[in-house]
């Protein structure tokens, strides 16, 4: 099948609870994967509400959270979060409860600050129908970079460290929550860090019978960066599994467990042509490409939990 059948029948797909898809489709296309730069997705309990990220074309210069829910069959047009729209704000990861949403920004800790050259973790707090306005996590940011958080059933949060110093490799730390406040950062053991490759854009399962995170071009990698899993045997981890090569192509990034769809939510930038065309492009259909998720932006997709050898049953994952 061509590259551009195949992006065809996966946006043909739509997004729906029922029915989790067995191969990985484009999540909610045209409407939150789009032609421009969309990572890091963050649902509520409910499955119906999704934070995401949205980038600027370098993917680099600024990003913001996008807030989408879905209603009447359908996601509704994404908006700005109420918390977000100045700085640049990545990551976006809820609480299993749904009343904690926590992010990274390089946002100054206080007003009139300069903007930090690194970025740190932030919080907002469910209040009624919005959130609190951000608080700065103090116990969890560092003068290195601190990125994607995932948080448990009991309070502790899995944070991604990147170190400032050339050549350092980005590695998984542990904040326990103990008497309303975080401690300090526990690396974790190999096999899941790892000095050579790394390891980070990751989600732990509320429960930490097992964790998600990506690893650069790792042993036995299918590409770049890659999707790698990897379960709790007491107080070690086992031997990371990649999730294969369904998920496998091209930068797979920021996966999350949505239980309440049955599904693995990540983002992924493929190439825009993978593969040598039989037929020139026309002009019409080389501009919807160019109009469509797949046109070498990050877009998100799912597949459902029991393709990629996840665990599917909902009291565990909460």
């Amino acid at each position: 099948m061509s590259t551009v059948a195949s992006l065809a029948l996966l946006v043909s797909l739509s997004a729906s609870p029922a029915a989790a898809p067995q191969a990985p489709r484009v999540f909610a296309p045209d409407v939150v994967s789009s032609a421009n730069e969309e990572f890091g997705a963050a649902f509520t309990p409910d499955g119906n509400t999704v934070y995401f990220n949205r980038a600027d074309p370098t993917r680099f210069t600024f990003q913001l959270v996008m807030v989408s829910h879905f209603r009447n069959g359908r996601w509704t047009k994404p908006e700005v979060a109420s918390f977000s729209g100045r700085w640049r704000d990545i990551d976006p990861a809820l609480s299993p409860d749904g009343k904690k949403l926590f992010f990274a920004s390089n946002r100054p800790v206080k007003e009139g600050e300069p903007v930090r050259k690194d970025f740190d973790v932030w919080m907002v707090e469910r209040e009624g129908n919005g959130w609190s306005a951000p608080r700065h996590v103090p116990e969890v940011s560092t003068d290195e970079t601190e990125t994607n958080t995932s948080v448990t059933a009991d309070g502790a949060l899995y944070v991604t460290r990147t170190p400032t110093s050339p050549g350092g490799k980005r590695a998984i730390y542990r904040h326990g929550w103990k008497d309303g406040r975080f401690g300090p950062g526990e690396k974790l053991p190999a096999p899941v860090n790892d000095s050579v490759h790394g390891a980070g854009n990751h989600y732990i399962s509320p429960d930490e019978r097992y964790l998600l995170f990506s690893s650069e071009e790792r042993p036995g990698s299918l590409g770049r960066y890659d999707l790698w899993v990897s379960f709790r045997e007491g107080e070690s981890w086992s031997t990371p599994r990649n999730l294969g090569a369904a998920v496998n192509r091209g930068d797979v990034l920021t996966p999350v467990v949505v239980p309440a769809r049955g599904v693995l939510v990540y983002a992924a930038r493929l190439p825009f042509q993978m593969e040598p065309r039989a037929k020139p492009y026309t002009t019409d259909e080389f501009e919807a490409r160019l109009r469509s998720p797949g046109n070498g932006q990050g877009d998100l997709y799912e597949v459902a939990l029991s393709a990629v050898g996840l665990p599917t049953d909902k009291a565990a994952a909460r």
